[in-house]
């Protein structure tokens, strides 16, 4: 049975975040995962959201309600 364990490769050794369930010993294929910066991009720092819009708000009386659906 195949088990992923997410883990830290961290001073020549990984750390697993849990314990493999009924595994006592195995072979293993290790993958290291691309490094990212874990700092938002200015752009996103800067962004001020879009401005709200109330145009559908005129069509509310003429929604009609959903459909059931019948089984």
């Amino acid at each position: 049975m195949l088990q992923t364990i997410e883990g830290i490769y961290r001073n020549g050794k990984i750390e697993l975040t849990e314990m493999p369930q009924g595994i006592t010993e195995s072979r293993v294929f290790v993958t290291f995962l691309e490094t990212k910066s874990t700092t938002w991009s200015e752009m996103i720092m800067q962004h001020q959201g879009v401005a709200e819009s109330i145009i559908f708000e005129s069509y509310r009386d003429e929604l009609l309600p959903p459909n059931e659906i019948e089984f």
